[in-house]
């Protein structure tokens, strides 16, 4: 039995009326601190309501059901996004959303699988998603499941060992389990992460380590899907990979022009912009 909260195969405009409810639920949580992640949030929503609302088998209302295919937050900083997907999966109502970083909350600030409905791992040292990944999807094989490990990475922890360590025994030990992804906007803490530390080209790199890749267009709702899909049903003993260019601030044209997004502070007056502009992005389209 899969989640109810799905939206059926093939169903592209109903998923991008999702994802816009997931940055609306991240704007949510960032006004109530005045800061956050939110800019990784927006732009990330279209991968992760496919990954969620379309490719994933789960049950928001029995986190721990055994058959579930697990989800991996390496980025532990992309909480805000996590937690986003979560409440609109049906993790935990929506109207938790605005207790975001306060005391005795479910929603911490950096992930944190002991608090959150949903989280299978706790993030802040970036570079383990798929270290775990491989543990989980090993473990997943000698219990003969057929349950798939997906894990989203971001572009600046490419530059970890750990994470190139893991693709060697991920492809050595053909994790046809694994379900990758890197969220690639070219931001990370000290500037451009492809000046910072190159790790282009990233498909080739990632074939030559044994996996099957594809390279898309993270905004694109319909290039997701065919992604996942093709992930999911590839048929070589490959782990698989999905690299996913996205805007940082996607949906809200003035964080989308902003230079420095990696971290964003905003004065109250300036949410509510937020979610006039991203309300207008929405009716135009």
């Amino acid at each position: 039995m899969e989640s109810s909260n799905k939206v059926a195969p093939g169903s592209g405009a109903a998923l991008s009326a999702r994802a816009f409810e997931v940055r609306k639920n991240a704007l949510t949580m960032a006004q109530v601190q005045g800061q956050g992640y939110v800019a990784q949030a927006l732009g990330v929503a279209d991968v992760l309501s496919v990954a969620y609302l379309h490719s994933m088998n789960v049950r928001p209302e029995d986190p721990q059901w055994e058959g579930r295919d697990r989800f991996l937050l390496s980025v532990g900083h992309y909480a805000i996004a996590h937690y986003s997907i979560l409440a609109e999966a049906g993790y935990f109502p929506k109207e938790e959303l605005v207790t975001y970083g306060c005391d005795d909350s479910r929603l911490p600030m950096s992930g944190m699988a002991s608090y959150t409905p949903g989280a299978e791992m706790s993030g802040g040292s970036i570079g383990l998603g798929l270290p775990m990944a491989v543990g989980i999807g090993l473990g997943l094989k000698r219990k003969q499941s057929s349950s798939f490990v997906y894990t989203l990475m971001g572009d600046g922890e490419l530059a970890e060992g750990p994470t190139w360590e893991a693709a060697i025994a991920a492809s050595n030990y053909q994790l046809d389990n694994i379900i990758a992804m890197v969220d690639f906007n070219g931001v990370q803490a000290d500037g451009p992460s492809t000046k910072i530390a190159s790790t282009e080209p990233l498909v080739q790199k990632f074939e030559a380590f044994g996996f099957y890749v594809q390279r898309v267009d993270g905004n694109d709702m319909e290039a997701l899907l065919k992604a996942f899909d093709n992930a999911r049903n590839h048929s070589h003993p490959k782990p698989r990979m999905i690299i996913c260019d996205t805007k940082m601030g996607k949906g809200v044209d003035f964080l989308e022009a902003r230079e420095k997004n990696h971290f964003i502070r905003l004065d109250p007056p300036d949410w509510d912009r937020a979610f006039e502009a991203l309300e207008a992005r929405r009716t135009a389209a």
